[in-house]
Parts: structure tokens; sequence; C-alpha cells
């Protein structure tokens, strides 16, 4: 009985914590951040992937006792008001 309450404790304990991804570029900006992995964690060269994603940036691993977490992705390319301004231009 006691090994089902520490079983039942560890897991409700662990629960409150959840893992936060961020990726800064070189000049420590946060450029990604999300609770879901940016790439295979299962991979040789964690490093490469990353790179990948955002070149000379870092990945941060931390758990959050809060489990805040805000998704950020400025990976993505973004469009200038120029290219607003031409898709309105022909709608």
């Amino acid at each position: 009985m006691k090994t089902i309450f520490a079983l039942l404790a560890l897991s409700v304990s662990t629960a409150a914590f959840a893992e936060c991804y961020s990726i800064y570029s070189s000049s420590n900006e946060l450029v990604w951040q999300s609770t879901v992995p940016p790439v295979p964690m299962n991979t040789a060269s964690l490093n490469a992937e990353v790179q990948k994603k955002v070149p000379k940036g870092h990945l941060v691993i931390s758990t959050d006792a809060m489990g805040l977490c805000p998704v950020v992705d400025l990976t993505a390319p973004r469009k200038t008001m120029r290219d607003k301004a031409e898709e309105m231009k022909y709608d």
C-alpha cells in the first residue's frame, strides 16, 4: 500500500513541472519556444538539428514549476508591409 502512495505522490509531483524548449539566436534573442521539442530529441547531433532551425542558435531546456511557456515562433518568414500592400492590390 505504501508503494502505491509513493508512486502516486511521485507522479503528481512531477506532473506539476513542464519542460520548456527555447531556442535563442547568437545575440541571445528568443526566437522559438514551446513545450514541444523543436527537433527530434533522439538525434545523434542535437546541436546540428538546432542549427538547421536557427543558424548559430542554441537550445535551452528548462523545467518550470508554474508551467509557463508561451509559444513563440519567429523562424517562419514574416510578411512585410509591402507584401501585405501587394496582396491587397489584387484582392
